[in-house]
């Protein structure tokens, strides 16, 4: 019971670290879409007004 807890455990560990990982860099693509489109809002000369 003890053995299968432990892979249990540290399955549930790698898969964590995973999406930690995961979600690390889904935040900084975000972020560098988010930049993109307010150099792009930017370059328009009316970034304020479109929302």
């Amino acid at each position: 019971l003890q053995a299968v807890v432990e892979i249990i455990i540290n399955t549930t560990r790698e898969s964590l670290l995973k999406l930690a990982k995961m979600e690390s860099k889904l935040r900084m693509v975000v972020y560098q879409n988010r930049l993109a489109l307010d150099y792009m809002l930017a370059a328009e000369g009316d970034a304020c007004g479109k929302f």
